[in-house]
């Protein structure tokens, strides 16, 4: 043995508290799901949100969102949803617009009991928008 003092090594297993992260609950079903699984259970959640006029909270690319869903439609084989979103990571959207996340994307999702809005410059003539599934009510 030697009289050098040894090297010891702390883990921090606490991590930071992040309400954006803390307010959403992780599906069942999107846990341990192949992507076209957990593309099929994001469906049948956002046609449901589209259809009562729901707004929705994902996480998306690591981003948890609050959004509100106007359609959903296929493009190139894969399931889009075109959706404005009103919150990133727990603070206000500093500009609203109309952003298209693709529904293998997602991580998390959840209804909230907040009405959408509707965008009023929704215009499904536009090429990008291959087979429309589902849009939202106009009221």
């Amino acid at each position: 043995m030697t009289d050098r003092p040894r090297k010891t090594l702390r883990l921090n297993m606490s991590r930071p508290s992040n309400e954006a992260q803390s307010e959403v609950i992780s599906s069942p079903a999107f846990t341990a799901k192949s992507s076209e699984e957990k593309e099929g259970v994001a469906l049948a959640l956002l046609t449901q949100a589209t259809k009562q006029g729901l707004s929705v909270k994902w996480a998306y690319n690591g981003t948890m969102m609050e959004a509100d869903p106007q359609v959903i439609y296929r493009r190139k084989d894969s399931l889009y949803c075109d959706a404005v979103v009103t919150q990133r990571d727990g603070t206000p959207a500093s500009e609203l617009k109309l952003g298209s996340f693709r529904l293998s994307g997602l991580q998390t999702i959840a209804l909230i009991g907040r009405k959408l809005t509707p965008w009023p410059s929704l215009d499904l003539s536009e090429a990008r928008y291959g087979v429309v599934l589902t849009v939202r009510d106009e009221a």
